[in-house]
């Protein structure tokens, strides 16, 4: 498969939080990646640290890689004892 196949379906925040979705995403059968991260010199490692990162998923996991990182994303948002977001 091409680069060229690969849609990009989340960035991220920084890379580590890329990482970890594509992970997620791997473990539910989706290739995902994060382009860049095979870059190991010194340019490479400190974008890694302060840039955002994109996750890239082959065009036909597309729907369902948005769908996974939409619950992820739900999943992380902090709520109060009572279950609502907290005002702010």
């Amino acid at each position: 498969m091409s680069d060229s196949d690969y849609v990009v379906i989340h960035t991220a925040s920084g890379y580590m939080e890329a990482k970890l979705l594509a992970g997620l995403l791997e473990a539910e059968g989706i290739a995902a990646r994060v382009p860049g991260s095979e870059l190991t010199d010194e340019v490479g490692m400190a974008r890694k640290l302060v840039a955002a990162a994109d996750v890239v998923v082959p065009g036909g996991d597309v729907e369902r890689a948005r769908d996974i990182v939409a619950a992820w994303k739900e999943s992380k948002t902090p709520t109060d004892d009572a279950g609502d977001a907290p005002a702010g």
